[in-house]
């Protein structure tokens, strides 16, 4: 898949991003897989990192589409010494390895069942009835950063499957786990190589940019 992301922080506290896919686009015949979906999401700041408290964000992926990539989740991020620790839950495709029942249905029966989205059911609409429904997992990250050289070093557990591309023959059976390096040779660049899903090599090249402050000449 082609995948094109933009996202911006909208507030201190508020993040969104635009998402436009392209599934199988140089047409492989082993892939069955043709379609094009464009979704948005939303992630919010619920606490900020205190002395002993973590950051605590909640967010929606594919607000609007055809649920190609629905999923929610909050999480929850804390800073140790050169160590950065994240831990989450998930739900929707967050929500595919090692389930557990919905906490949130101590609050209400309604969480325990999750509409079907992926498709097209919900093209081009909202799909609010689905959020933060249905069975739940845990996912998280460990993030190991260099005293000396601006060097990260980079752990994650996946729990989203990859069912629907697997289903399609896309990619086969993919790892939970994925690994990383990072290097910042300037605070808004980040150049990263990484192991992905156990099969896969990946680079990235990105880069930030604030538009309140005034540029430099």
């Amino acid at each position: 898949a082609d995948i094109y992301n933009i996202s911006y922080q909208a507030t201190p506290w508020l993040e969104a991003t635009f998402r436009y896919s392209i599934f199988n686009p140089r047409n492989f015949s082993y892939s069955m897989d043709l379609n094009r979906d464009r979704s948005y999401e939303a992630k919010a700041r619920i606490l900020r990192e205190q002395n002993w408290l973590p950051q605590l964000a909640v967010g929606v992926r594919d607000i609007l589409g055809t649920g190609v990539w629905e999923g929610e989740y909050a999480v929850a991020s804390k800073e140790v010494g050169s160590y950065d620790i994240s831990v989450g839950m998930g739900w929707g495709r967050l929500a595919a390895r090692g389930q557990f029942d919905n906490p949130l249905t101590l609050l209400d029966d309604g969480f325990e069942e999750r509409p079907e989205t992926a498709g097209s059911a919900f093209g081009g609409l909202s799909r609010s009835k689905s959020y933060f429904r249905g069975p739940a997992a845990w996912f998280g990250g460990l993030r190991y950063r260099l005293t000396r050289w601006p060097l990260q070093f980079i752990a994650e557990y996946n729990s989203d499957d990859y069912a629907r591309e697997v289903r399609f023959n896309t990619i086969e059976a993919p790892s939970p786990w994925n690994f990383g390096v990072e290097w910042r040779p300037q605070s808004n660049l980040t150049l990263a190589a990484s192991w992905l899903h156990g099969s896969s090599f990946g680079l990235r090249l990105s880069s930030t940019l604030d538009t309140k402050s005034t540029a430099k000449r």
